[in-house]
């Protein structure tokens, strides 16, 4: 269920790491934005919405069921598409040279604070270097991340060797045939067809012997 608006300083102390609350309140204060936190989406992490006109705040989404260092990226993305939008460079590219030299320079000031832990930051100084629309196109930032989550179920798909069976969240079972370029293909083992897999999609490893027996 979607929450309601919120400002920052209304956002759950739950959601950031506590010690980032400090620099995150500098940053947010005197700013009109207004926050929603919404349930998961497969499609995206977070989004920046512009203001139709100067009586309605531009608002940013972020997905609530992430972790409180993802959490923190997301928003350090959506707060950078803030601060080009602010700026009124109303018509530069959406993960162009503008917004990521405003995304860079958040992440160096959590990084220099001793925000994130030392395998985040060590992957986030990486990731900086030229980061993409979603930090879950960087595989190692990604694995970083999420190896603080509550919930650690499963395993990515690239961890899997060619022919190695798994199962998917709908109990669909696949077997893995090879690594492309930047997707692994997979067998479908229902209806024989095949299906592209990003990386870092986690799976249920099922073991082969086991499988051929049923």
């Amino acid at each position: 269920m979607q929450r309601p608006l919120l400002r920052f300083e209304n956002i759950p102390s739950n959601f950031f790491p506590l010690r980032a609350y400090p620099f995150l309140f500098e940053l947010t204060k005197f700013q009109e934005v207004d926050f929603i936190i919404v349930k998961s989406r497969k499609s995206k992490l977070g989004d920046f919405k512009t203001a139709k006109n100067k009586l309605i705040c531009p608002q940013i989404s972020i997905n609530g069921n992430l972790n409180s260092y993802a959490f923190l990226i997301t928003f350090l993305h959506e707060w950078a598409h803030y601060l080009v939008w602010k700026e009124g460079h109303l018509y530069s590219k959406p993960h162009g040279k503008l917004w990521k030299n405003q995304f860079k320079r958040l992440i160096i000031l959590m990084i220099e604070n001793e925000i994130f832990p030392q395998e985040i930051s060590a992957s986030l100084l990486n990731h900086i270097q030229n980061p993409k629309a979603s930090s879950t196109t960087d595989i190692n930032l990604y694995k970083a991340l999420s190896s603080f989550d509550t919930e650690m179920q499963g395993k990515y798909i690239d961890e899997l060797i060619d022919g190695d069976f798994f199962k998917i969240r709908n109990n669909l079972i696949f077997k893995r045939e090879k690594k492309l370029r930047k997707r692994i293909l997979c067998m479908n083992m229902t209806n024989k067809k095949k299906y592209l897999f990003n990386p870092i999609y986690k799976v249920y490893p099922i073991n082969n012997e086991e499988y051929f027996k049923n």
